[in-house]
């Protein structure tokens, strides 16, 4: 039986700020086949690793990424919220991080705001197309990146979506994920029968629904509790075995 991929969602953020260098060197150490991460673009056009508009929440600063200039965001703690331990961590610049990662694990690019073929050139740089995919929450970055970079993987979320039909003819999609709310075998057996590879986007430790999409044979999990994942997946397939 195949395993499941485990996408660490956003790096190892249970051990490490999320979105930074450290989360990310931490789901390699982890064995994260792919990491998941989010950007954002500066008001002077430098595109970093982030997750919010604003800079509040994960920095010790205030402010919207997208009316802050890279010196500003540089200048950031982006460590102290999570622990003492990482203070002075900062926001990375989204060409390090990929520099940091390269050739030691695969990649999940979600754009929020950014100059999409800023974004597409370095994810080429990253390596091959099957080293890398691409989803977004915007219609406009998602038509973009459809029509600039077709050779790159495009994931699409059935709430997005809102149908797999949808997902195949509109979205023209490779992956289709679902929530811990709304996945079904029968769903997600359906997609896999239309070509599409499949996977969940959870955030709890959901241990029996963890040993389902292993049973069900889910392509990926994009989770938090990926040691956890891993060990529950071990314990099922030495069950099936």
């Amino acid at each position: 039986m195949k395993p499941v991929l485990v996408v660490s969602h956003r790096g190892d953020s249970l051990s490490a700020p999320e979105n930074t260098l450290a989360s990310a060197q931490k789901a390699v150490m982890a064995g994260a086949d792919y990491i998941e991460f989010d950007v954002r673009q500066s008001a002077d056009g430098v595109l970093y690793v982030i997750h919010d508009d604003t800079v509040d929440r994960t920095t010790n600063g205030t402010g919207l990424i997208a009316e802050m200039t890279s010196e500003q965001i540089d200048d950031l703690d982006a460590g102290s919220w999570f622990s003492p331990d990482f203070a002075g961590e900062k926001v990375p610049r989204l060409d390090e991080f990929l520099g940091r990662i390269k050739g030691l694990c695969k990649i999940y690019c979600e754009i929020k705001q950014a100059d999409v073929p800023a974004v597409i050139k370095m994810l080429r740089n990253f390596g091959s197309p099957d080293d890398a995919f691409l989803g977004s929450f915007s219609a406009e970055i998602r038509q973009e990146y459809r029509t600039i970079a077709p050779e790159i993987r495009r994931n699409i979320q059935l709430h997005v979506a809102g149908s797999l039909e949808k997902a195949i003819h509109h979205e023209h999609g490779h992956i289709f994920e679902f929530l811990e709310s709304n996945i079904t075998h029968d769903d997600v057996l359906e997609a896999k029968k239309r070509g599409l590879e499949t996977m969940i986007f959870i955030d709890t430790p959901n241990t029996e629904l963890f040993a389902e999409l292993v049973r069900w044979q889910v392509d990926y999990v994009n989770l938090d509790h990926a040691a956890l994942f891993r060990a529950v997946q071990q314990e099922v397939l030495l069950e099936m075995q």
